[in-house]
């Protein structure tokens, strides 16, 4: 069975749709790559709760790893991510924007 691109986003969703998984990505671009031990320190997340989000993202190829020595190293497969990832900020802000709007008219 041939996966359709709608299916196909609707993977990549519901990989995104853990907050940790969101956070994990935004620290990979403020850093580039870390170590599952960088993560998990920066986001003061459990050593096995940071496996499992690295996991889950890797599996839907958002992470790619390169091994050094005993470190294993995290870095965004897709740069292109950022850009969605920057669209749903602005959703989010307009949103707020809209609701604050609201609010004012209604004091």
């Amino acid at each position: 069975m041939t996966a359709t691109l709608q299916d196909f986003k609707a993977e990549l969703f519901r990989a995104l749709a853990n907050p940790v998984r969101v956070r994990i990505l935004e620290v990979l671009r403020n850093a580039g790559s870390l170590t599952v031990g960088e993560i998990q320190q920066r986001l003061a997340i459990e050593p096995s709760n940071a496996s499992q989000h690295l996991s889950i993202l890797r599996a839907h190829g958002l992470v790619t790893t390169r091994r050094d020595g005993t470190n294993i190293w995290y870095s965004i497969a897709a740069p292109e991510l950022f850009e969605l990832l920057d669209v749903a900020r602005t959703i989010f802000e307009k949103q707020l924007t809209e609701q604050a709007r609201i609010l004012e008219r209604e004091e």
